[in-house]
């Protein structure tokens, strides 16, 4: 993997304290994940680090919530009255320019946030058959790749965001979130 041109501020919050039970070391495992998704996506997009005495910072929140505000706030900024299992709510592109103008001003730049649906994500890993935390850091993933500007509406934006999302699930030796499995698979972060 490549170096980050940034150093990450990872914003970890828990509405729904039984994620914290449901998979241990959650906070260190989140953070992982996120870390090898920005840096797949900094490869992808070529960012670099900047000529400067400052490195920037990416600031991003990480909300470990339940189908309850999910619900609310899929149904406030989505229109759909119903939970789902991961919202990402961009703010500022990632991009080289956006990069150097939060040094130039001393500021970080906002990435946005991440917000997970305990109950949704359950119910999801178990129907499909997945590990409880292959399929939660599936999520994250999916959801750093949203802020950072990926999107699945077209077709060949789908297929970009499915391989980006198996390689960095990879990286984490978790195996393809799209294959289908009869039997659960055990997998954990090295």
């Amino acid at each position: 993997m490549i170096e980050l041109p940034f150093s990450l501020d990872l914003a970890i919050s828990f509405q729904d304290d039984s994620w914290r039970n449901l998979v241990p070391a959650i906070e260190q495992k989140a953070e992982v994940v996120v870390q090898c998704a920005l840096e797949s996506i900094c490869g992808k997009m070529n960012l670099s680090l900047l000529d400067c005495d400052i490195m920037p910072v990416v600031e991003i929140s990480l909300l470990f919530s339940d189908d309850a505000q999910v619900r609310e706030l899929n149904r406030d900024y989505r229109g759909k009255d119903q939970p789902t299992n991961v919202l990402s709510f961009p703010d500022t592109p990632l991009d080289q320019i956006e990069l150097a103008n939060a040094t130039k001003m001393s500021e970080p730049l906002l990435l946005g946030d991440i917000v997970l649906a305990h109950e949704t994500m359950v119910r999801e890993a178990k129907a499909q058959n997945k590990d409880i935390w292959s399929h939660t850091a599936h999520l994250i993933a999916h959801g750093v790749l949203h802020l950072a500007g990926f999107d699945h509406m077209e077709e060949n934006e789908a297929e970009e965001m499915e391989n980006l999302e198996i390689m960095i699930l990879e990286s984490l030796h978790i195996s393809n979130p799209y294959e289908v499995s009869d039997s659960p698979r055990q997998e954990t972060l090295d």
